[in-house]
């Protein structure tokens, strides 16, 4: 805020020096060009009177020097201050426009899935970019803007007034009416601002999607569909940009129809005053440098009232979006989970609709402890990770560790409290050494290829010319589904935190890389916490307690040897799977 009352005030001696130039200029026509050019030499109005009053009338070498020298120090002292304002406003609204920024993105990667809900892609995406960018702008230039304008306005009056009093009708008339016409536009102007940004958000929306669908549109010949969709989207966007051409064209028609006749008819007016004798020549030349710099700052104004209402628009989402009520986010405390959590959790069920699409499941996880989970797709696995996590929350039962409830732990804390390799894996555009250093950028080689190794990620890495440094797109473009889940594993493994989650993490691995990976996995996790979620029930026989899921339910769990006994889904699932990988290996 100082910096910015400090640009404001750099502006206003600006607007100063733009105000009383004319004062300089109407002084040396009166006081030289007119008696050399054979007129009468007569008194101005000028405020600057005082600088010549010593001079002989008949010294016109002096008089012309003083005054111009004047002319050249307000040009200095106008740069000066252009530039001052300049700089100083911009340098400092950029870091405000960054902290916005990073505010906006601190607040999307702690929102509750609750509140993301709310938004779509395209709606967070202009959020985190274009608003900050926005607010930066009405801060910074409408509010300047606004009160340079009015400043030169209000100075502008009484300027005007010393020549002659009538001067001030017509602008005063004009300035009114173009402050009508704002308001009657107003409420119109707003809407087609907020249906630009719905509109571009949408649009943004379906770009993100094909560009990230791109392989999937492909794969099954949809692009003609996806791009008419884009189509609609753009011609939308185009038929409300199309729109507000129109609501500007006959706001802006009025307004400069109101400006033509106030400059003609002070025009008119001035010329009148000078033939009658009522000014003087330097008095006319003031007062026809005042109303073209009045006509300017009548177009300046109506400029700052079309960015404002944008920016405002702007200001409301991003505002709206870092001051939303988060009420799930809201229920985390502040404590720390110990090095070696014990984890509890009774009763957990979430309701989807009138079922549940988890329903009243209760486990312990002592540090250390092997957790395999199996069942059907949609059966709870991935909901049942999500909610050990904070990622998601449950509608009844409560999960503990150490003791301590869930909501009383800080989510950060939490979450850096489990090293989770997820379901569905995103890569970012980066080199495999980067994405697997997700946790710790900063990180020294070594570590990183340690943690490749172990998710066998060297075994397709080394055969690119850059090993770990290649670049990899977005996405993982240009990777195998198998490659990119054990980048995902190495990038869990690098984090090494307390408890590792592995959500059905080598579905698309083959049999020999998948026995690889659980033989590393289970010596690198040996001592740690460890939930491998996964639809191979030969990869679980070395955990302590395997549940089996079915439509949101615990149906079956124990140790494989008791599963293996009770003759249940699990022991079914897990012979045939066993039958199939002996038939391959003898393939």
């Amino acid at each position: 805020m100082p910096v910015q009352v400090l640009a404001t005030l750099f502006g206003l001696f600006r607007v100063v020096i733009l105000l009383i130039t004319p004062q300089v200029v109407a002084l040396l026509v009166d006081r030289v060009i007119t008696p050399l050019l054979g007129g009468e030499q007569k008194n101005t109005s000028s405020i600057f009177y005082f600088l010549i009053e010593d001079v002989p009338a008949d010294n016109y070498t002096k008089i012309f020097w003083t005054l111009a020298v004047t002319l050249l120090l307000f040009a200095v002292l106008f740069f000066l201050f252009f530039y001052l304002k300049w700089h100083l406003a911009h340098f400092f609204s950029l870091k405000s426009e960054g902290m916005m920024r990073a505010d906006a993105l601190k607040k999307l990667g702690n929102a509750s899935g609750q509140l993301l809900s709310r938004y779509t892609a395209g709606d967070l995406i202009l959020i985190t970019t274009k608003d900050p960018f926005n607010v930066r702008d009405l801060y910074i230039q409408r509010s300047q803007g606004f009160a340079d304008c009015i400043f030169y306005l209000a100075v502008a009056a009484v300027l005007l007034s010393r020549i002659h009093w009538t001067l001030l009708f017509l602008p005063l008339a004009g300035g009114l009416f173009c402050i009508f016409v704002i308001l009657l536009y107003k409420k119109r102007i707003k809407e087609y601002y907020e249906s630009v940004w719905r509109d571009s958000a949408t649009l943004s929306t379906t770009v993100q999607e094909n560009i990230y669908g791109v392989r999937t549109v492909a794969s099954f010949a949809r692009e003609r569909e996806r791009e008419g969709l884009f189509d609609a989207d753009n011609e939308r966007l185009k038929r409300t940009q199309y729109g507000g051409i129109e609501i500007f064209a006959y706001r802006d028609l009025m307004i400069r129809i109101a400006r033509v006749c106030v400059f003609l008819g002070t025009l008119a007016l001035v010329i009148w005053l000078g033939v009658a004798g009522r000014i003087t020549a330097g008095d006319f030349t003031a007062a026809m440098g005042y109303l073209g710099s009045l006509m300017w700052q009548f177009t300046n104004f109506i400029f700052n009232v079309n960015a404002s209402q944008r920016d405002l628009v702007s200001g409301k989402r991003l505002f709206d979006f870092l001051n939303a009520e988060d009420e799930i986010a809201e229920r985390y405390g502040e404590k720390t989970p110990s090095d070696r959590p014990a984890i509890k959790v009774e009763h957990l069920s979430v309701k989807s609709g009138e079922n549940y699409a988890l329903e009243d499941v209760s486990l312990e996880i002592p540090y250390g402890k092997k957790l395999g989970i199996m069942g059907k797709t949609g059966s709870g696995k991935t909901l049942l990770c999500k909610l050990l996590q904070g990622l998601a929350e449950a509608d009844e039962g409560e999960i503990f560790i150490d003791g301590v409830p869930i909501h009383d732990y800080s989510r950060d804390a939490l979450l850096r409290t489990y090293s989770y390799a997820m379901q569905n894996v995103f890569l970012f555009s980066n080199t495999i050494a980067s994405n697997i250093a997700l946790y710790d950028p900063f990180a020294d080689e070594d570590r990183v290829k340690r943690a490749g190794s172990l998710a066998e990620v060297d075994e397709f890495a080394c055969r690119f010319p850059d090993g770990y440094q290649t670049t990899i797109g977005e996405k993982g473009f240009g990777l195998s589904g198998g490659q990119k889940q054990r980048i995902s594993i190495a990038r869990a493994l690098f984090k090494n935190a307390s408890v590792f989650v592995f959500d059905d993490v080598t579905s698309a691995l083959d049999l020999e890389t998948e026995h690889a990976v659980f033989r590393n996995l289970s010596r690198e996790c040996a001592e740690k916490s460890m939930i491998l979620v996964t639809h191979r029930a030969t990869a679980l026989k070395d955990c302590d307690e395997i549940l089996f899921l079915e439509n949101g339910k615990i149906t079956e769990r124990g140790n494989f040897e008791e599963l293996m006994a009770l003759g249940g889904n699990f022991a079914e699932i897990y012979n045939r799977q066993a039958k199939e990988m002996n038939f391959t290996e003898q393939a």
